[in-house]
């Protein structure tokens, strides 16, 4: 069965949650998923095959239940900024992106400060950051090689979002995201594709999101 916006919708509100209720919101409101894989942040990484301390995301990964419209759907979805963690990837993730839109405001010292911006010195020490979410790549592309005929969807919220979008860029699955940021620059100094994004990535932004 096809997924809604208000299945992505509900994954993004329930990975905010604290262990226990996630799983208790899931099994009341979504009873044909269940949590297959969870890596919090927040309380070290619980699976030291795939990731380490450079890896900074939170994501969480669900499955439909055998017998259900959507048992072959698997969403891993990434857990926006709730951490003091999150707060420093978020500026560390965009912040050259933004240093670039101020920059261009400036008619004598746009040009120069991005000349040197997407320059290929740069773009080598900011592809390091790749590392940040590397976890979520690695897991995702050895799901697809081991279980092809799921289907697989990233999704995520604003800071996840922009993940989601990046990873999506990456490994080619299709995202849908809630407030994610704007990626197209930080995808290329990545050396991603950002025209990918266009078919591949849905962002929703809704009128009452804090």
């Amino acid at each position: 069965g096809e997924l809604k916006l208000v299945d992505f919708a509900f994954f993004n509100k329930i990975v905010y949650e604290p262990e226990g209720n996630l799983e208790a919101m899931l099994d009341l409101w979504m009873s044909d998923w269940h949590l297959v894989k969870q890596q919090r942040r927040e309380s070290g990484c619980v699976d030291p095959e795939r990731c380490n301390v450079v890896d900074w995301a939170t994501w969480f990964v669900f499955d439909g239940k055998v017998g259900t419209k959507h048992e072959n759907a698997t969403v891993l979805t990434v857990r926006g900024t709730k951490t003091k963690l999150e707060a420093v990837f978020d500026l560390d993730l965009w912040a050259v992106a933004g240093l670039r839109n101020v920059a261009s405001q400036f008619a004598l010292l746009g040009p120069v400060v991005n000349a040197f911006l997407v320059s290929d010195i740069v773009g080598v020490w900011y592809r390091h950051k790749k590392a940040r979410y590397r976890s979520i790549v690695r897991y995702m592309q050895l799901r697809k090689i081991l279980e092809p005929h799921r289907t697989y969807y990233i999704s995520g919220h604003s800071l996840g979002g922009g993940l989601a979008n990046l990873v999506s860029t990456e490994i080619s699955i299709p995202a849908v995201t809630l407030s994610a940021p704007g990626v197209q620059q930080t995808a290329q100094l990545l050396g991603l594709d950002p025209l990918k994004l266009q078919y591949l990535a849905m962002n929703v932004i809704p009128r009452t999101d804090p």
